[in-house]
């Protein structure tokens, strides 16, 4: 005799003490388990969706550009995505320099984000604007972020 109760959800057997369990029970059950383990794993609606497979497929875009010394410089990324996050560091040039005689400050790394930036770089759609200001932004703080004869590199994030 089959199972006398079956499960509420994928209808297994449930057996009570005097059910006698055929191997057709179990193999039939084996089934139900493998046929819901397929289409679960299958259905893209109940894990990922196809945007967030491509963000972990490319989460972040990276490149390099050259200062030109102007004032302000777009940086056409052709990053595929529009980023959530970046930053942008001076390649061989520690973050923040010092002028002492000057009493100046030079900033050669920025993050930035839609919503905001620090100061010498703004987003633009997936490109990027980077400055190297004459004036100062705060006393005698300048951000050197398109300084001529500096490579930079950026890493922009989803």
């Amino acid at each position: 005799m089959s199972s006398t109760n079956k499960t509420s959800f994928l209808g297994l057997s449930s057996w009570i003490g005097s059910d006698k369990p055929q191997r057709a029970d179990f193999n039939a059950d084996n089934e139900k388990i493998d046929e819901f383990a397929s289409e679960h794993t299958a259905d893209l609606q109940s894990h990922l969706s196809q945007t967030d497979r491509e963000k972990f497929d490319m989460p972040y875009f990276c490149g390099v550009y050259f200062g030109n010394g102007e004032e302000n410089q777009t940086i056409v990324t052709n990053c595929p995505f529009e980023p959530a996050f970046g930053f942008v560091y001076c390649i061989s040039s520690p973050p923040q320099q010092t002028d002492f005689d000057n009493k100046s400050s030079y900033s050669y790394m920025a993050f930035t984000a839609p919503r905001g930036s620090s100061s010498g770089i703004y987003l633009s759609g997936s490109n990027f604007v980077a400055t190297s200001p004459i004036s100062p932004i705060v006393e005698r703080e300048y951000p050197r972020m398109n300084a001529v004869g500096h490579t930079y590199f950026y890493v922009l994030f989803r």
